[in-house]
């Protein structure tokens, strides 16, 4: 049993939310369903050495922050956390009593606008990122180590393929 199916099975989980693309309307046939949520950790843990702050499935598409864990990161802001506090009901799954307990308003600040602002600008460059891999598309044969040896010549320098094909030899 793997640590997601854990949080399951001894029933650990306070929140359990529907994130991502289909959260937002945005999801298409092929779309996984990604989950979020928050979750208290086993007493074996809590009590021991031993600290999981965060759980995620194999695939990466379920994350799960540890209650401690998720206060402090909510604290600073983080956008994932303040997004998961304010999930709409309808992509609520599970969610204990404690979370009614919480003023939201309590953290939303200034602080936000940054976190939030920064998180944008990171998106923006990783599809900037994207789009030139789009515009300008890699080999699809991939290279080898000898692509990337250079043999002297004349005044400068030639490849090891083009050195071995100019003599008529083989890498063998």
């Amino acid at each position: 049993m793997n640590k997601v199916e854990a949080l399951y099975a001894n029933d650990l989980l306070l929140l359990e939310c529907i994130s991502g693309s289909t959260a937002y309307g945005l999801s298409l046939p092929h779309s996984d369903v990604d989950k979020r949520g928050v979750f208290v950790a086993p007493k074996k843990e809590f009590f021991g050495l031993s600290e999981v702050t965060q759980v995620n499935s194999a695939s990466g598409d379920d994350a799960f922050s540890e209650l401690g864990r998720f206060f402090e990161l909510l604290t600073k802001s983080n956008p994932t956390m303040v997004e998961l506090l304010h999930t709409p009901s309808n992509f609520v799954l599970k969610k204990h009593p404690l979370f009614d307990q919480i003023k939201k308003e309590y953290y939303l600040s200034k602080k936000c606008k940054d976190t939030f602002a920064g998180y944008a600008i990171s998106q923006i460059r990783k599809a900037r990122g994207l789009n030139k891999k789009i515009v300008n598309p890699m080999d699809k044969k991939r290279k080898t180590v000898l692509d990337f040896c250079f043999i002297p010549e004349e005044q400068g320098f030639i490849s090891v393929r083009e050195f071995l094909e100019n003599r008529g030899w083989s890498q063998a």
